[in-house]
């Protein structure tokens, strides 16, 4: 971890998958900072605060307003707690990623991330979830459309400057 590592968003409802018609996603939060993004689906944040913020993430998409932000309380050291409790949790550092770019689908905005992954090249999709079935299996129903080009702006920003 580097001093001067900083959050700049924190989006909740997030679904990841990779690529193919038979892979089972995952529901987590995303953090971006300006040395990585964070795919977290287990933390320590109480579901209290996980609620409160997916409220304020909501309205803000009904309102049209930016939700790339932080999330107040929500600090570096509390991403390394969370990064360390599960291997299921995704840190990607952007010196891995080769490839990072948006599609625009009929169903929303997807997110793709190609990366280097201990000598393995994996890719993952990531879209925000505006609602959910609960059963048989949590699973998304309804996604957000969403502008990815501030995640994609620092890291090739990040790129340009290395």
């Amino acid at each position: 971890m580097e001093q001067d590592e900083q959050i700049k968003a924190h989006l909740m409802w997030i679904w990841r998958q990779k690529p193919g018609l038979i892979k089972r996603g995952v529901e987590g939060m995303m953090i971006i900072t300006n040395r990585r993004v964070a795919f977290i689906t287990k933390t320590s944040m109480t579901y209290k605060v996980h609620d409160a913020n997916s409220l304020k993430q909501l309205k803000r998409f009904k309102d049209g307003e930016d939700v790339f932000r932080p999330i107040y309380g929500y600090t570096i050291k509390d991403l390394i707690s969370d990064l360390a409790m599960s291997n299921k949790n995704l840190e990607i550092p952007y010196d891995r990623i080769l490839d990072i770019l948006t599609e625009d689908k009929r169903w929303g905005t997807l997110l793709k991330i190609r990366f280097n992954f201990e000598g393995k090249l994996e890719t993952y999709m990531f879209s925000v979830v505006k609602g959910w079935v609960k059963y048989p299996l949590k699973d998304p129903i309804e996604f957000q459309r969403i502008d990815w080009n501030p995640l994609i702006k620092i890291f090739k920003c990040l790129n340009f400057q290395n």
